[in-house]
């Protein structure tokens, strides 16, 4: 994911700026479709909300305390759209976890709590060193509206802009304004086709680095993220920065975990998560998610689910953990209507196999000049 420094001033060229015109074309076509798709889900999970109690017997709530603790020093946001409920092990919810190498981190974490309730089923993207600024290396609003058609999610967490700090042009203290206003438009594109019809959508910005040059423009990166998730009531900005910065605001590469034990967080590049850092993002969401969605309320501990890993997902080695169980997949869409009699069988498809974790290091993108 890390490029070399004197990749950080190299300013988009004018390939890229007619792609991205280009692309926004393309995903004004996806978002099309894509309202279809989420309009005949939304009828389902509706019908599902009707049918008589006996059709679908709602869990028993788990034991008190079984729910994860609150972190530390967290200050969290607000979410104001509501889930669908109930949710049934036989119809669990869809959640989609999707962005750059650090999804690679918080994607399993977040996957293995929400699908150990048994009513949530993950769903994870990650592609390490892409962005929203290099769609020669890979598109995000083309590949995420595939996702959105072939999985339905319910819910997307999408995190993002490491990468695109680490390229920005810069202009005295802040981003380059036209590099800035080209950036709002690509991420109000993405946070739209999140949001279609009325998803939630858990938008989380990069966490602080320990160069502080990158950390900088990281800062600026995410602050138009919070700018761009204020229009949209659906989205809910994870500020990654605090959650992984000390009170003081200063980068940290240990912190104290929910037993008060001190766990290392950050990688020794001073960019990735460890896979105690995946967990502490992934509970700071949680913390969010479970009352927006009363997953706990709703939990059978007794049917986890197994997170689905997009086929081509990738990580960066040691940034998270050995025996993380995943199933790849690129299978039909889910389907969408609500079990009637007996619920189906919830097992993974037989096509689908089991994958150990990558060895690989992928090449960051070459910047264009």
């Amino acid at each position: 994911m890390t490029q070399p420094d004197d990749a950080l001033d190299a300013p988009p060229s004018r390939r890229h700026r007619r792609h991205h015109r280009r692309r926004a074309w393309r995903m004004r076509l996806f978002a099309g479709a894509i309202g279809t798709v989420i309009v005949l889900g939304a009828s389902a999970a509706l019908a599902l909300t009707q049918l008589p109690s006996g059709d679908v017997t709602e869990p028993d709530a788990p034991a008190a305390g079984s729910a994860p603790a609150a972190l530390p020093n967290t200050s969290l946001p607000t979410a104001t759209v509501a889930c669908r409920t109930p949710l049934h092990p036989a119809f669990p919810l869809q959640l989609w976890i999707g962005g750059d190498s650090l999804a690679g981190s918080l994607g399993p974490s977040l996957g293995e709590l929400t699908g150990n309730t048994g009513v949530v089923q993950p769903i994870i993207n990650s592609r390490v060193s892409s962005g929203l600024t290099s769609p020669e290396f890979y598109d995000w609003p083309e590949h995420a509206a595939e996702d959105v058609l072939e999985y339905q999610p319910e819910v997307t967490v999408f995190i993002i802009g490491a990468n695109d700090a680490k390229t920005a042009p810069t202009d005295g203290d802040g981003l380059d304004p036209e590099w800035r206003a080209e950036y709002v438009i690509q991420v109000e594109e993405m946070m739209q086709l999140f949001v279609g019809d009325g998803r939630p959508v858990f938008w989380v910005g990069a966490p602080i680095m320990s160069d502080d040059r990158f950390s900088t423009r990281v800062e600026a990166v995410n602050q138009v993220f919070q700018e761009v998730a204020a229009n949209h009531p659906e989205v809910v900005y994870i500020d990654a920065y605090k959650v992984f910065a000390t009170e003081d605001g200063e980068y940290t590469e240990v912190q104290s975990d929910l037993e008060g034990e001190t766990v290392q967080v950050r990688a020794g590049d001073g960019v990735h998560l460890t896979p105690d850092g995946g967990d502490r993002l992934a509970l700071t969401i949680f913390q969010q998610l479970d009352p927006l969605c009363a997953v706990t309320d709703q939990a059978v501990p007794d049917d986890p689910k197994r997170p689905i890993e997009v086929e081509g997902s990738d990580f960066e080695p040691g940034t998270r953990r050995d025996d993380v169980t995943t199933v790849t997949t690129s299978a039909a869409p889910v389907e969408t209507d609500p079990p009637v009699t007996d619920p189906p069988v919830t097992e993974p498809p037989t096509t689908t196999t089991l994958t150990p974790p990558s060895t690989e290091i992928t090449v960051p993108p070459s910047v264009v000049p």
